[in-house]
């Protein structure tokens, strides 16, 4: 089922009579033209005539509007393609004829090129007039044949519109069918939705790319319901493509409905090369419930949200539960520790994670893009945290930028994420070897020079060094292949040696050079490093033999 468009338009005079200029400095000629062709049996009005392109501008502003401008290429003052191009700026809807000469070929070849819509070769005949004159007027028919079926089409949208999202009066429901040549063959009547799969615009380019998507689509679907029994596709006010399947039967209509929707989706979504879904309501049995259908059919293509890119979704399949609570600290807990010991799969693993919670349990769309954002400002305090300046920066304008509210599917959201979670990781990557190494050499200089000190501890070297602790210790232990605890102890151990191998200092006095304030603690670490006693590495230091070292 379609509108129709077979609209006779009938020629005639007065109203329907098109307007026609003659621009010509050859006096004889402009005179011949004006005198000999019978104007209005072709359907136009007696023509203005003017001897040059200025005087012909001059009229053009005075307010003639020409539908049809004949005009000499060689002419003083404006030539024909300075008229020419005049027309095209300021009255592009006017048909241009130019008349020439062999000698100006070329000449009228390039002012083709500016769109004119024929040329006359001179010296012209009342029958190259007369025929030309016939073309002209078929043309402009052919133009306000146009015309009047886009207005028809205007209101007939404008109706079908309504029909779809509001109780219409079944008397006006009639009428209007009946105007517009609508037939809705069959009782009962299905409503689908179609759009395609992509994020909502966040710059006036990304809205007109989505916009000409839209037309695209729209004009697929009528194209390929034309040959759809019982089908009426249009575009909706809101862009989206509707459709409006009619059938004597219920039973089959879901199943013509989704088997349209895939084609279509399938069809569009290769020659646009971007994915497609569609939405289906349940059938109604009155066309002033249609409404109650196309509700249903747009709550379908919302659940595309969580089903996917090119889903096609019955309302009645939709598996409509109450919302269930996530688990999204674990979540975050797991970024978190990933992000602070650089495992970018451990991140990935966490996103999707979280992305299957709001999927399974029917997350709204508006938490789902909360949650994602709690995230993200997780990662990026973590970041912060671990390097600052102008990389965390980079990435706040990284997270600016895709707007997850455009994102049409939950799919699209976690690839927005990963994308976020791959530019911090990136960051923290390049960052990491030479900032890692500053600050473990950093770390390594200042217990050597404060091993004495029994304070010394993880939280002094953290807060000397302006870093986290969790973050410290990965890359301490990275870097020296020990923890904070295990270095320590080596160096207090090293110094301990030297103490006693080369000093008379007593073992108390020895541990409390190296920063043990109890001597006993002193001696179980001193043997468990060494396998020997203070006292028996002093002995064995002073023999000359060959001591352990720690």
């Amino acid at each position: 089922m379609k509108m129709n468009r077979n609209r006779h338009f009938q020629k005639g005079t007065g109203v329907n009579m098109y307007k026609i200029m003659l621009a010509e400095d050859e006096l004889e000629v402009l005179g011949a033209m004006l005198r000999t062709i019978r104007w209005t049996e072709h359907g136009f009005d007696p023509p203005v005539g003017c001897r040059d392109g200025r005087e012909a501008i001059e009229k053009l502003e005075g307010g003639f509007v020409p539908d049809v401008l004949i005009t000499d290429i060689c002419m003083p003052f404006v030539d024909g393609l300075e008229l020419t191009r005049y027309i095209n700026e300021h009255l592009p809807n006017t048909v241009v004829v130019i008349l020439t000469g062999y000698d100006d070929f070329q000449y009228a070849h390039r002012a083709i090129k500016m769109q004119v819509y024929d040329y006359v070769l001179k010296p012209v005949t009342p029958a190259s007039i007369n025929e030309l004159t016939d073309r002209l007027r078929g043309e402009l028919d052919e133009r306000r044949l146009r015309n009047i079926d886009d207005s028809m089409q205007i209101v007939a949208s404008y109706f079908l519109n309504q029909l779809m999202t509001r109780r219409l009066d079944a008397k006006r429901i009639e009428e209007s069918c009946r105007a517009h040549k609508l037939d809705f063959a069959g009782r009962y009547h299905i409503a689908a939705v179609l759009d395609v799969d992509l994020r909502a615009p966040a710059t006036e380019d990304d809205g007109g790319n989505l916009e000409l998507m839209r037309y695209g689509l729209a004009n697929i679907a009528q194209e390929l319901s034309e040959n759809s029994h019982g089908t009426l596709a249009f575009q909706g006010n809101d862009g989206l493509t509707k459709l409006i399947i009619s059938s004597g039967e219920r039973d089959g209509l879901y199943a013509a409905a989704i088997g349209l929707c895939r084609t279509i989706s399938k069809t569009a979504g290769a020659a646009l090369q971007v994915p497609v879904s569609g939405g289906i309501g349940d059938p109604v049995a009155y066309l002033d419930e249609l409404h109650l259908s196309h509700g249903q059919a747009m709550t379908a293509l919302g659940y595309r949200f969580f089903y996917g890119e090119s889903s096609v979704t019955c309302v009645a399949d939709v598996d409509i539960r109450e919302t269930r609570d996530i688990d999204y600290f674990s979540c975050e807990r797991r970024l978190e520790a990933a992000v602070k010991t650089l495992d970018r799969e451990g991140a990935r693993a966490a996103v999707h994670d979280l992305v299957g919670q709001l999927r399974s349990g029917h997350v709204p769309f508006e938490r789902c893009v909360l949650y994602s954002q709690k995230l993200m400002m997780t990662l990026i305090g973590l970041t912060d945290e671990l390097i600052g300046g102008a990389e965390v920066e980079s990435l706040e304008k990284t997270w600016e930028q895709f707007n997850f509210y455009s994102a049409p599917t939950l799919g699209r959201l976690e690839r927005m994420i990963d994308e976020v979670c791959d530019k911090a990781f990136k960051i923290l990557a390049l960052t990491k070897s030479d900032t890692a190494a500053a600050q473990v050499s950093k770390a390594e200089k200042y217990i050597r020079e404060h091993y004495g000190d029994p304070r010394l501890s993880l939280n002094m070297i953290t807060e000397h060094l302006a870093i986290s602790t969790s973050y410290f210790s990965a890359i301490f232990k990275s870097r020296t292949g020990a923890t904070f605890v295990e270095y320590l102890t080596r160096v207090r151990m090293e110094k301990a040696q030297q103490i006693l191998a080369f000093t008379d200092r007593r073992t108390y006095e020895a541990a409390e050079d190296v920063g043990f304030s109890d001597p006993h603690y002193f001696s179980v670490t001193f043997k468990r490093v060494t396998g020997m006693t203070p006292k028996e590495y002093r002995e064995f230091s002073r023999r000359g033999d060959t001591a352990p070292q720690a």
